[in-house]
């Protein structure tokens, strides 16, 4: 499994980065885009801003995931952790996956200007009810959509800040429990996403995508796709669709999977699993200490 947006933090993979290797593969992961995400990582300052955090939080995963030397039966990720499930199916190198995310996480910001769009997480409701207040609160000019399916109780919603408020502000009337505003520069997987889907379409065609040597559990069908045609059209549809998070670690269970490894920064996604199902095994890989002991084992 492999985090996303809201997993990073400063001095992230900076322990992998003593290590020669993983000095190396960052650098060269680095080299490749336009700006020093390294020195984001290890300093914070900008670390929050989407063209940063998503390239940032990818390459510590890849690295955490080359290094351990990794095998699994299936791969998954959350939003823009499917990239790192694609390298390690090997759908896509790593540096056209980080490429991609800072593409990627460059169009997201820039959709919309700051104070448009935004994000709350809704606990402790029912998915029928959340989704019968979004389609109460939108209309011909506003938007407000189911965005994260991320457990029992956690379903975030996404769309226009205004309707977030009023959401807000009138969640007894819906029977809603609590939300929480989250700290996030848009209404990333709603609706109001398909204003990036043209360009971000255009840019995926120039990339060489590969057939999985491994199923990939995809955010928008929380279902295994090996085919690189219908990977790519679902990492499209990924911009504006909720990521189907509980719907794909049920399906990984009810295959049999008792084994759930969150590889990159942080264990975000262990406690989500963990509220989906308490009977598997979680752990994180993520830090040099994790790596090693993970390679003892081998």
């Amino acid at each position: 499994m492999f985090p996303g947006q809201g997993s990073q933090m400063q001095g992230m993979a900076m322990d992998i980065y003593q290590d020669a290797a993983g000095q190396s593969l960052l650098n060269d992961l680095n080299a490749a885009l336009d700006t020093d995400i390294i020195a984001v990582m290890n300093s914070g300052d900008k670390l929050a801003e989407t063209e940063n955090t998503q390239p940032a939080i990818l390459m510590h995963s890849i690295a955490a995931l080359k290094l351990a030397g990794l095998q699994a039966e299936y791969v998954v990720g959350h939003s823009l952790g499917e990239y790192a499930a694609l390298v390690a199916a090997e759908v896509l190198s790593p540096i056209d996956a980080v490429r991609i995310v800072r593409k990627r996480g460059q169009l997201m910001q820039s959709a919309f200007p700051p104070g448009v769009g935004s994000m709350a997480a809704v606990m402790g409701t029912d998915r029928r009810v959340v989704e019968q207040a979004c389609k109460v609160l939108s209309n011909d000019t506003e938007i407000l959509d189911i965005a994260n399916i991320n457990c029992p109780g956690q379903i975030v919603v996404a769309g226009h800040k205004t309707l977030i408020d009023q959401l807000i502000t009138s969640k007894s009337e819906f029977e809603i429990k609590k939300i929480i505003p989250l700290n996030v520069t848009g209404p990333f997987h709603s609706s109001l996403m398909k204003i990036i889907e043209t360009e971000f379409k255009a840019y995926l065609d120039t990339i060489a995508f590969n057939d999985a040597t491994i199923p990939v559990i995809q955010n928008v069908n929380a279902l295994p796709v090996t085919n690189k045609d219908e990977i790519r059209a679902n990492l499209i549809k990924q911009l504006y669709a909720p990521v189907e998070f509980t719907a794909s670690i049920d399906y990984l269970i009810a295959q049999g999977v008792d084994h759930f490894i969150e590889v990159g920064p942080g264990k975000v996604l262990s406690g989500l699993v963990k509220k989906i199902n308490r009977n598997v095994k979680i752990e994180q890989v993520g830090s040099m200490e994790q790596i090693n002991e993970v390679k003892a084992c081998q």
